[in-house]
């Protein structure tokens, strides 16, 4: 993987509500300002002088009208997003490239695979060697050079450390697991305060320690932290052609929300990402 950190510098944050993310040629928009018409001219603008080909709203049930007739395609939703209010996905392709499915024939096998398998997720215990633990700064090298080994490209330079150190500083919890004294899996919770929910993210294992549920302990501990903190909705994107990330989610009770297609640049391409979300206070 091999994230030049300029691109990071120049992602551009349309106030708290609107961000560019130039790796994976995207905006997302999280409110929509009158007129529509006008604020949608000047996203485009942006996106394309930041070559971005995909605009992402994430509007509330009652502005859905305001995107009616625009060419806008609804990918999705995510339930409680909005401080308990549901979000429903639409996104405006500006290249019509970009609406097509990457592996349309791995993705619905995935689907399939997770829909024939109902098991419930038990609280995993870790294998001898292994244990489970909240990163601290001093883990950010090691942590960097996992995400670098794994993954050829990735949305955010997780193989810098100091944009680790920088995540752990604004409200991204981490856990590692460790096989003894080293880190072999990771993954996250980015906790976004102005609308009550977080995404779990960055999850990631070595291939010689997969299949051993790693993730799947991590997850756990990760939904209950979040839940003591007050947050109202997880959510989570999984690679649609990864069917172990999808099969986690839906066993840790998670409900699946619709796909949002060449989404995120991960592991060398652009691929479709699987929309998950579970209501933490029911």
């Amino acid at each position: 993987m091999s994230i030049p950190r300029e691109i990071v510098r120049q992602r551009v944050q349309m106030g708290q509500k609107v961000d560019v993310e130039p790796i994976s040629r995207r905006m997302k928009v999280y409110q929509l300002s009158d007129p529509v018409d006008r604020m949608i001219e000047k996203l485009k603008k942006v996106a394309y002088e930041e070559q971005c080909d995909k605009l992402l709203f994430y509007v509330k049930k009652e502005e859905k009208d305001a995107l009616k007739g625009k060419r806008f395609i609804p990918e999705g939703y995510i339930d409680g997003f909005f401080q308990g209010e549901a979000a429903y996905i639409y996104s405006l392709f500006l290249d019509p490239k970009r609406n097509r499915p990457v592996d349309l024939k791995e993705e619905q096998r995935v689907m399939e695979v997770v829909k024939g398998n109902r098991k419930k997720a038990v609280k995993p215990s870790l294998p001898d060697g292994y244990t489970m633990q909240n990163a601290q700064a001093k883990d950010a090298p090691e942590m960097a050079e996992l995400y670098q080994q794994v993954f050829e490209t990735y949305p955010t330079p997780m193989n810098d450390p100091q944009f680790i150190r920088e995540m752990m500083n604004n409200q991204v919890f981490f856990t590692v697991v460790k096989y003894h004294g080293c880190i072999v899996s990771a993954c996250s919770t980015d906790i976004l305060p102005l609308f009550n929910c977080a995404e779990i993210s960055d999850c990631v294992t070595l291939p010689e320690h997969r299949n051993l549920r790693l993730l799947s302990h991590q997850f756990s501990y990760q939904v209950k932290q979040m839940k003591q903190k007050g947050v109202q909705t997880l959510f989570c994107y999984a690679r649609a052609v990864s069917a172990g990330m999808n099969l986690i989610n839906s066993r840790h009770g998670f409900t699946y929300g619709g796909r949002m297609v060449q989404n995120s640049n991960i592991a060398g391409r652009l691929e479709s990402m699987n929309i998950w979300f579970k209501n933490l206070h029911e």
